[in-house]
């Protein structure tokens, strides 16, 4: 159901506990789905400042009251079935955790809106790992102990130490883990100025790394006999005496299918989907954003907990913002030679036509990129055709992941950005700066200051960052514009994925509106808060919402097994 306007205009403290909110365009996330996903049933699942002073508890209380948060009306089961666990989710968290079961002895069913394993794991492409057999074969001394200080330190203290403890202290047994469960990598390195933690996935002969990896989990938890119902969706879980009963979830011709279980763990994605929920519980002044990934991340999940009594996270609207993306592309978007041709350290403006960062922050920290561009109002990005040059024959000025590579062409750049609506080529300053709606005056006076700072870096090193006064960005990436034709792309903020939502411990047990643990009730991956402050870390765990999903699917589990024993 779209909401109109008015609806996200109204006070905030009637929704949320803080002052207004206004309604942005929202742009709809674009599937990654690959063609290696797609052998294996990996079926594409389909703000504005806030300052709020309330607490999380209070937010999920006045948030309530809207129809986002509503359970729908159920018909009588028509099928019971029985586990020791039953697992929301067939992605990351929930395929770890039905695998981790089985390692355990639990019997587990696994409900999956989807037709088969992947979810949004797939758009992933490495997680991180410390003190695990690769860092220490590649030399690195980066310790447990110093990413959970620098990750704390980060966040302002508002995680659990023992969460991270626990987290982090796991994932070198993980990487060993999921190799023993046919998951292959194929190297340990940096991501942009993190320590060099990010553990790449093998990806095979697939075009996704990330496809690749639940292709083969997948085919893993298959063979180990794990009964799934997939094309059904999870609806309500089912509370009894104030513990978990069980849930019930919707095949895909109506009927209700209810697993009576004492354990219930949400691995269902998170809601970055949910354009109602996003904007309800996240914050941004960008007119223009763009989900990046699949579209099956609906808050399900957020939604069956709250009914439950569950709390949510401080910081529940984390979202990892990623920058700039031309605004309505879909065939621009993750992995494309456009995007990585978009998120280069050219000119990035804002609706004043001014620059507002140093652009080359997105190579060292995107998700501190991400939320400067998040806090403009409208965003484009703009450079020369010597740029686009230079990209289509040489490659990218900067690394794009594993796939916009330094030295490898962006050959389909150009043919791809010139059929977007958004994007403006023109032969002068005036002609792209009408085409975007900016002041041609003003957008003249940025370029011919921008132009004056790139002649003054000429000859500086590489790492010199005196000749931007404004920002000081490296004299490597200072290109100036100084001839046409120009390029003008209009924007979006992207983001990856939502990182905050339902209130869990350092045993990933869910937290109750009353401080307490729901027993029986746990929470992963992207449905789970209280990992982050306001952002993702990438500077100092690369990969760690990936790593995240897994590990906290494996670690609800083993804290599972010691409940059922009670």
């Amino acid at each position: 159901m779209k909401r109109s306007k008015q609806d996200y205009d109204e006070p905030m403290d009637e929704r949320m506990g803080g002052t207004g909110i206004s309604r942005r365009a929202f742009l709809a996330g674009a599937s990654i789905m690959t063609a290696g996903a797609a052998t294996f049933a990996l079926a594409g699942c389909g703000a504005s400042n806030t300052n709020t002073t309330s607490s999380a508890a209070d937010s999920t209380d006045t948030a309530s009251s809207t129809d986002i948060w509503a359970i729908e009306d159920l018909a009588s089961p028509s099928e019971t079935i029985t586990a020791d666990v039953c697992i929301v989710g067939g992605g990351g968290t929930g395929t770890a955790a039905a695998i981790e079961a089985i390692d355990l002895g639990l019997k587990t069913v696994v409900i999956e809106r989807l037709g088969g394993y992947g979810g949004s794991f797939i758009g992933t492409e490495g997680m991180t790992g410390f003190e695990t057999h690769w860092t220490k074969a590649a030399g690195v001394t980066y310790t447990v102990q110093q990413a959970v200080a620098n990750c704390l330190k980060y966040h302002h203290w508002i995680p659990q130490h023992q969460l991270y403890e626990n987290f982090f202290g796991q994932t070198a047994e993980t990487i060993s883990w999921l190799e023993g469960h046919g998951i292959k990598f194929d190297s340990v390195v940096a991501l942009g100025t993190s320590p060099v933690a990010w553990h790449v996935y093998d990806k095979g002969t697939a075009a996704s790394p990330g496809g690749y990896f639940m292709q083969c989990f997948g085919a893993e938890a298959q063979n180990l006999g794990i009964e799934a119902h997939f094309n059904t969706y999870a609806k309500k879980i089912v509370m009894e005496d104030g513990k978990v009963a069980g849930l019930l979830a919707q095949k895909d011709d109506g009927s209700i299918l209810k697993v009576e279980a004492p354990v219930v763990i949400l691995g269902g994605g998170g809601y970055a989907n949910n354009e109602d929920m996003l904007y309800s519980i996240s914050e941004t002044k960008n007119e223009n954003i763009q989900a990046l990934g699949m579209n099956c991340r609906n808050g399900d999940s957020l939604v069956m907990a709250k009914d439950a009594g569950a709390a949510f996270a401080e910081s529940v609207g984390t979202v990892m913002w990623c920058g700039p993306v031309a605004i309505g592309a879909i065939q621009a978007t993750w992995t494309t030679d456009a995007y990585s041709a978009g998120v280069q350290p050219v000119l990035w403006l804002n609706e004043k036509a001014e620059r507002f960062c140093r652009e080359d922050l997105w190579l060292d920290d995107f998700a501190g990129a991400g939320i400067c561009v998040r806090n403009q109002t409208k965003t484009y990005v703009m450079f020369s055709d010597a740029d686009m040059q230079y990209w289509e024959t040489t490659g990218p000025y900067g690394q794009v992941f594993s796939f916009g590579a330094i030295g490898k062409a962006l050959t389909t750049a150009r043919a791809t950005l010139q059929a977007c609506d958004s994007v403006h080529v023109g032969g002068s300053i005036a002609e792209v700066a009408q085409a975007a709606g900016l002041d041609p005056d003003a957008l003249a006076a940025t370029v011919t200051r921008y132009n004056t700072q790139c002649a003054a870096a000429k000859g500086l090193g590489d790492d010199d960052t005196t000749a931007d006064a404004d920002f000081g960005k490296r004299a490597r990436y200072m290109h100036g514009l100084d001839a046409g034709p120009y390029w003008l792309l209009e924007v979006a903020d992207g983001y990856y994925t939502t990182c905050g939502g339902i209130k869990v411990n350092e045993n990933i047990q869910v937290v109750g509106t009353d401080g307490e643990v729901i027993p029986g009730l746990y929470s992963g991956g992207s449905d789970a808060g209280g990992l982050y402050g306001d952002s993702y870390d990438v500077s100092w765990a690369p990969g760690s919402q990936a790593a995240w999903a897994v590990n906290s699917g494996r670690l609800a589990i083993k804290d599972a097994v010691d409940y059922l024993k009670k």
